[in-house]
């Protein structure tokens, strides 16, 4: 996101600053799949032979409790009482505390909102909503608050009306905004995010969305409407935080939720009023009116593996057409939509989706080739053209 007096940045610059936008990056856990169920507010999954213990761990000097999900050599994954997501060292004493007895219960909402008032300080307030606690600076009213419970209640709506399995989360969601661009990227160095130029992120590990309340505001509510989607996804199991989603799936869905009709709670009467329009600018721009080959062959590399959304100059295309692939599935064909978000939420944690499992899936959700869904989506795409 550019500095208050700045431009808005260009729609590529925005994408590319995307990437690195703190995900969970498990050294060593990818590789493995081990089993037991966790009531967590996330899908089933295979973790443990074991049923995962609780554990003490030091975070920067405080004492804390959370359940071990996996410890594979070097690595022990913790998921926080506030649903923080950890990368321990078990052999770090000073670090890695040990079990403890009791069963974990996920913080409550005044006990996280007390924590929070610590942790930022007396410029800040928090203020609870239904499924928010939302960190500000003092005496910004409820703008902010009134957005991001919006948003979460139109996600959820969506979803469900379209047949996808939504889970109630058992950890209060948590939104901060900083009062301005500079304090959020110290709170993003921190945390050790690398990421520049963007009005707000999505924090997998921290599952935190944040933002900042300054610069071109029409940008930055589409971005938090963005990141705001893949929180309400990874907290109500339509993704999964521990399995490896392909990334067209979830920034398909997040590309879903920017426009402003979607900030509306009826998520956009008309379905035009629904386009990407930018992302719809994109496919243009790069495609044409789809009628080459070289449509079909991004969209395949899509679904196959991750590659396209690493860096210029494809990065901006993976993003439009992701959100191609979600918007015609949502709107043309919900049942295959459904399908194939409740499949990638439900596979099984911490083990890689290889690039011939990501191909078979898909053709089979969606009934055909690559190649034939390429063909309907181009021929949708023309007609949203005009």
């Amino acid at each position: 996101m550019p500095e208050p007096n700045d431009q808005p940045s260009s729609p590529t610059v925005r994408i590319q600053a995307r990437r690195n936008r703190g995900s969970v990056c498990f050294r060593y856990v990818l590789q493995h799949s081990l089993f037991v169920t966790l009531v967590l507010g996330l899908p089933a999954m295979s973790l443990s032979a074991t049923p995962p213990a609780l554990i003490r761990f030091n975070l920067n000097g405080h004492l804390q409790t959370g359940l071990e999900l996996i410890r594979i050599g070097k690595e022990s994954v913790v998921i926080g009482r506030d649903g923080a997501l950890h990368s321990l060292d078990p052999r770090d004493s000073k670090e890695y505390l040990g079990r403890t007895k009791g069963e974990y219960e996920p913080l409550g909402s005044a006990e996280l909102a007390n924590r929070l008032r610590r942790e930022f300080g007396d410029g800040f307030e928090v203020v609870a909503t239904k499924h928010f606690l939302v960190v500000q600076p003092k005496g910004r009213g409820r703008k902010w608050p009134d957005l991001f419970e919006k948003s979460h209640q139109i996600f959820v709506r969506y979803m469900t009306q379209r047949g996808v399995h939504v889970r109630r989360g058992r950890f209060p969601m948590v939104a901060v905004v900083f009062p301005d661009s500079r304090s959020m990227y110290r709170e993003f160095a921190r945390l050790g995010l690398d990421v520049s130029r963007v009005a707000g992120i999505y924090s997998n590990n921290t599952n935190r969305v944040m933002t900042h309340d300054s610069g071109h505001i029409q940008m930055i509510v589409a971005t938090v409407r963005h990141e705001a989607a893949h929180q309400s996804g990874f907290n109500s199991g339509v993704h999964s935080r521990v399995n490896d989603t392909p990334r067209w799936v979830t920034e398909g869905i997040g590309q879903l939720f920017e426009p402003a009709a979607m900030g509306n709670v009826r998520a956009g009467s008309d379905a035009r009023s629904r386009i990407n329009r930018e992302s719809l600018h994109q496919l243009t721009k790069t495609y044409g009116r789809f009628d080459n080959t070289t449509f079909a062959r991004d969209l395949r590399r899509l679904v196959i593996d991750d590659r396209l959304f690493d860096g210029e100059p494809s990065i901006g295309n993976a993003y439009a057409i992701a959100w191609a692939m979600m918007f015609y599935l949502a709107e043309r064909e919900p049942q295959q939509f459904a399908s194939i978000l409740n499949h990638t939420a439900g596979r099984p944690a911490f083990k890689t989706y290889e690039r011939h499992e990501r191909i078979a899936d898909f053709e089979r959700i969606v009934g055909g080739s690559t190649a034939d869904f390429a063909k309907k989506l181009a021929a949708y795409l023309r007609h949203l053209q005009g």
